[in-house]
């Protein structure tokens, strides 16, 4: 069988439930924790859920876990691609979704009245066309930037020839990241937690990639000593880059979080997701439910707040207006990823690629 053939579905599953851990999250904890985010704005204030547990408060390690997944699941995909191809498959996976949540995001902040006409357009700009700093119609963009990052690397190596240096890349990025996060406290480094262009360039993110890149290697060339030892190096960097953002949420609350949660469903679904790759999950739903983690993602913070707030304001239970406002945002990333991304590119097909197409 052709690698390309190759499906994951434990990967896709964690996708999903990585997704599902970062909208609980918000939801759940964000939305009356920290007022002056823009999705508590979006709520029109609801009340406090302290009894929901610290559990809840720690999904935002989802987007670590997406981080990991990514690393695997582009290093897979690039081995046999051109710079072309892979660079077409990364517009294509990422612009569409952009293109259909973003719109919808930025006309509820209209609605609501949290933006004004020339805000909005300027948000909604920059959103589409994926500049990496802000504002952007929705705080979730920050991570793409990250993301297209590492594309970049990986589309780098492949125009210059040199993709069989992934190995040695990853264990850079890996080294310089996890080296980062060991000098970050004896040196009191806590002023560069949030700092833009140390995520643009993988110093804060980069052994969570690294692990991803090694989970791939391990699966599909060999799984070596060398190789072992650097995968637990990068997520004992993972690990503490988890802990300095809990004490970055900790400050944003006015209260301490703790680092148990977080941490252990990060290790947990790293775990899972080594185990799963030995499975043999091969069913095409799971790939569904995959492709609707990205939209999911997009779409669920603000315009799912927005709900939240109307629901709770008209009397309905906390956790029963989460679950009904959850699934409907599932739903919701069901018919885009099913729907109307496909549609985008088709349409990406028959314009920007069609002379590329032609010529094959």
């Amino acid at each position: 069988m052709a690698q390309q053939k190759i499906t994951f579905g434990g990967v896709d599953i964690l996708r999903f439930l990585a997704a599902v851990l970062v909208m609980v999250y918000h939801y759940g904890f964000w939305v009356w924790a920290y007022p002056d985010g823009i999705s508590a704005q979006a709520t029109g204030g609801v009340p406090a859920q302290a009894d929901i547990g610290a559990w809840v408060g720690s999904g935002w390690v989802g987007v670590e876990i997406f981080f990991v997944i990514s690393g695997f699941v582009i290093a897979f995909s690039a081995e046999k691609s051109t710079p072309l191809r892979f660079f077409e498959a990364r517009l294509k996976r990422l612009a569409p979704a952009v293109w259909i949540c973003a719109p919808v995001t930025a006309v509820l902040l209209l609605a609501i009245g949290l933006s004004w006409p020339t805000d909005a357009v300027v948000r909604l700009v920059r959103t589409g066309l994926f500049v990496p700093y802000g504002p952007w119609v929705d705080s979730v963009y920050w991570t793409l930037g990250i993301e297209i990052a590492f594309y970049a690397i990986v589309w780098i190596l492949l125009r210059l020839g040199r993709f069989h240096m992934m190995e040695t890349v990853a264990i850079v990025i890996g080294m310089v990241s996890t080296l980062f996060w060991c000098l970050y406290y004896p040196l009191g480094w806590a002023d560069f937690a949030e700092t833009r262009w140390l995520q643009l360039t993988l110093v804060h993110h980069g052994c969570f990639f690294a692990v991803g890149v090694l989970l791939w290697l391990m699966r599909f060339k060999a799984l070596t000593v060398p190789r072992l030892a650097f995968c637990l190096l990068f997520l004992g960097g993972g690990v503490l880059q988890i802990a300095s953002s809990v004490d970055v949420h900790s400050i944003k609350v006015n209260a301490v979080m703790p680092y148990a949660p977080p941490i252990l469903i990060f290790l947990v679904a790293i775990a899972l997701m080594a185990w799963s790759l030995r499975l043999d999950l091969s069913w095409s739903g799971w790939r569904r439910i995959g492709l609707m983690t990205y939209p999911l993602y997009l779409i669920h913070d603000v315009v799912g707040a927005a709900m939240l707030g109307a629901m709770v304001r008209a009397g309905l239970p906390y956790l029963l207006s989460m679950a009904v406002v959850g699934a409907t945002m599932i739903a919701a990333s069901w018919l885009v990823a099913t729907e109307a991304e496909p549609r985008i590119r088709l349409l990406l097909d028959h314009t920007v690629f069609r002379y590329r197409l032609k010529a094959a």
